[in-house]
């Protein structure tokens, strides 16, 4: 807990934008199911572990968590902390009411906090929010905290769509926890929640919301843990394990491990610099455990951070089947061969520009989507579709080229839906995808707008 609100600190005197993420059971659970999550998990500034499941299961898979930092212990502590640094906060969703009662009770548990401001915007689904009052009520307070509590997984979604234009140093997704503050929902005694077993309080308190998934929770904690064990354990220690002096090829940089990259030696991993487009040749990694996992996570985090390129070179037997029982295989930027990085690279690098190209005579209108459709990408080119549609009144059919397409979160999805009603506003015309990916096809059923979208095309 200290150590996480002396990093709070950090961001907030920074000032630049960033999210944290407050991981329990089911966000890992859904996060296995939900691409988007899982790339939202993987690009957080911080990760939480708010499941004392999470830590068990820790010690079995490499390097063990140290404890669980709650988000409903974090807000407490940080309405003190911030009542000592004067910092802002604001408190974004939920019921008006629940609201009212927590700003209400944080001010008079800490009278020195300055005055804490909060939003409760109508309830709907993501890509139909009024996003620009919410963000426009977020930016006249100017708050230093941002606590949204819409539920999981829209409230983190909901932030990674929004937290670069709001500006705020640290947003942070607490769920249930504007209850607690509320006064509305009891938290479990403070032994029951020493022992663990603050979930079963939960459960009894609603079973009916929450039995049937705390029981698929369990399921996929014992499942997922015994195939990352195995996963590990399936790695050879080999040789002592030997990063190799980074070359510069042609303006890439190629970083490569021989051996083991686990615990005893991952920090001592060549991180890329940055100034170019970069691969990681993970070709003669023996074995890999979660440190090293998180290693190679947060080099490429770093990249995305950047816009830069990168991607992981020919992922040994051994690092494969890690990525693949953790699913990293959807998110992650791979390639076989040094020819194939190249291509991948070039690829994301061209994706920057819209290239549309018009069919006059069969009154069609193309685009070639990016690798990544995300919050600046969909604004950006939904301005520029918007341009090339109005000032061509003969076309009747909008297509999307999605085949490089690897990577959509719910701004894409709104970018979608918006081209959707942007084409049905015509008389005769129409929205087509081609090529979605299964990454996109995933998120789009997550939102369960698949059929809008892709109609009988899905099938």
């Amino acid at each position: 807990m200290a150590e996480t609100l002396d990093q709070i600190d950090r961001l907030i005197a920074e000032r630049a934008p960033a999210y944290f993420v407050t991981a329990n059971l089911d966000f890992a659970a859904q996060a296995s199911e939900d691409v988007e999550l899982q790339r939202i998990l993987v690009e957080a500034e911080i990760v939480l572990c708010d499941g004392t499941p999470l830590v068990w299961a820790s010690r079995l898979t490499g390097k063990p968590l140290r404890e669980r930092v709650a988000g409903s212990d974090l807000v407490p502590s940080l309405a003190a902390h911030a009542e000592k640094k004067g910092y802002r906060i604001f408190l974004l969703g939920g019921e008006l009411a629940s609201l009212q009662g927590a700003a209400k009770n944080l001010q008079k548990n800490h009278p020195q906090l300055p005055a804490v401001r909060y939003y409760s915007p109508p309830f709907a689904p993501l890509h139909e929010f009024d996003n620009q009052q919410i963000v426009e009520e977020i930016r006249q307070a100017n708050p230093d905290i941002l606590l949204v509590a819409f539920g999981c997984p829209k409230q983190e979604k909901w932030i990674y769509m929004h937290y670069r234009k709001l500006g705020v140093p640290c947003c942070i997704g607490i769920g249930a926890t504007v209850d607690f503050l509320a006064g509305k929902v009891s938290r479990a005694p403070a032994w029951v929640a020493r022992t663990g077993l603050e979930w079963v309080y939960r459960m009894l308190q609603e079973p009916r919301r929450l039995a049937g998934r705390y029981f698929k929770d369990v399921v996929f904690l014992v499942r997922q843990t015994l195939r990352e064990s195995r996963a590990i354990a399936a790695g050879k220690p080999g040789t002592e394990a030997e990063p190799v002096p980074t070359t510069v090829d042609e303006g890439l940089e190629i970083i490569s491990w021989y051996g083991a990259l686990t615990s005893a030696r991952a920090e001592e991993f060549p991180m890329p610099t940055y100034k170019n487009s970069f691969v990681i040749d993970l070709s003669r990694v023996t074995k890999v455990d979660s440190r090293g996992l998180g290693v190679m996570l947060r080099l490429i985090r770093k990249a995305w951070t950047g816009n830069v390129s990168g991607c992981f070179l020919a992922p040994s037997q051994a690092v494969r089947l890690v990525f693949d029982v953790a699913r990293l295989d959807r998110i992650l930027p791979l390639a076989s061969t040094i020819g194939e990085a190249r291509l991948l690279i070039a690829k994301d690098a061209a994706a920057a520009c819209l290239r549309p190209v018009a069919d006059e005579e069969r009154g069609v209108l193309l685009f070639t989507m990016p690798s990544r459709i995300s919050a600046e990408v969909a604004e950006n080119f939904g301005r520029a579709v918007r341009a090339e549609w109005d000032g061509r009144p003969t076309m009747r059919k909008m297509v999307l080229d999605l085949a490089e397409t690897n990577f959509i979160d719910s701004s894409g999805l709104g970018f979608l839906i918006r081209c959707h009603r942007m084409t049905a506003q015509r008389e005769r015309s129409r929205l087509r995808l081609l090529n979605p990916r299964d990454n996109v096809r995933n998120v789009m059923k997550i939102a369960k707008i698949q059929e809008m979208l892709l109609g009988e095309e899905q099938k």
